[in-house]
């Protein structure tokens, strides 16, 4: 039950985190830069996104995706803030 809590947190924290993010930065970066700086391999951060834990890309052309920086920044806090609650 508590990894069910756990994940409806989360989502409830990365949508809030979108809200409070929208009027911030808008800038777009590819999947590369996303992946540099998050420390994930690709097949873990599509997984993350697949299960709803990590924010969604947007198509930006025909062939073309990219993700919103201030949803990576929110989530990369939130990893943060979570790695450092459990510690505890």
């Amino acid at each position: 039950m508590r990894n069910n809590n756990t994940n409806q947190q989360r989502t409830e924290f990365y949508e809030q985190s979108f809200v409070k993010n929208e009027a911030a930065s808008r800038r777009f970066i590819r999947l590369p830069e996303v992946l540099k700086r998050v420390g994930l391999s690709r097949a873990r951060m599509y997984g993350l996104i697949n299960a709803g834990r990590f924010p969604k890309q947007v198509r930006i052309g025909l062939r073309s995706i990219a993700f919103i920086e201030s949803e990576i920044e929110a989530w990369m806090d939130r990893v943060i803030a979570d790695s450092r609650n459990e510690s505890h």
